[in-house]
């Protein structure tokens, strides 16, 4: 992955262009598996390219409750301590955003047209993505603010960036920032 999609002084639908040129080579040498840029942004985007329709489809991520420990295992997060069951947890599902394109910049209008208004969260800036939650019901609890958000990545510049799109979980209802544990104080 190229740093030149941090860049500032490229426009932006040029770099994004840029990013799906890149994956749709590396998809089109691997054809009928999903393809990533860097494991940095493999929760976040990946493309397949289907070699009998000669056509590539993008996946995102979406933040989903995960109910079973399998499905949080799954993710790579298998810490659970006494071995309690998990009754809601956060887990994140690659789900197709796009229909079949034959090129990148066709794939890149499908892209912007999903994405466009709707809510992410981005999975750079926190340490810990993903919680446990058991007897929470909140709605100022964290996962419950990361539930049916698109997973973003800040090396990409892929998503709608306006303010009330993102969420910032750390924060509270006044823009203050939140104690460094809120999530064990609150199961303690």
């Amino acid at each position: 992955m190229r740093s030149v999609y941090e860049e500032n002084r490229i426009p932006l639908q040029i770099r994004r262009l840029m990013i799906f040129d890149e994956i749709c080579q590396l998809a089109q040498k691997k054809p009928d598996e999903i393809v990533h840029l860097s494991r940095y942004t493999q929760l976040a985007l990946g493309v397949m390219y289907l070699r009998d329709f000669n056509k590539y489809i993008a996946f995102g991520g979406m933040f989903e409750y995960a109910h079973t420990r399998e499905e949080v295992i799954e993710q790579g997060i298998n810490v659970f301590p006494n071995d309690e069951l998990v009754r809601c947890a956060i887990t994140v599902n690659l789900k197709p955003f796009t229909k079949p394109a034959r090129a990148p910049i066709q794939l890149l209008w499908h892209w912007n047209n999903y994405v466009k208004n709707r809510q992410h969260a981005y999975i750079d800036y926190c340490e810990e993505s993903f919680f446990r939650i058991n007897d929470e019901i909140d709605w100022e609890y964290p996962p419950h603010k990361f539930h049916d958000r698109l997973v973003a990545t800040a090396r990409l510049p892929l998503w709608d960036d306006r303010d009330e799109l993102i969420a910032d979980v750390y924060r509270d209802k006044k823009g203050q920032p939140r104690l460094k544990r809120y999530n064990e104080k609150r199961l303690g």
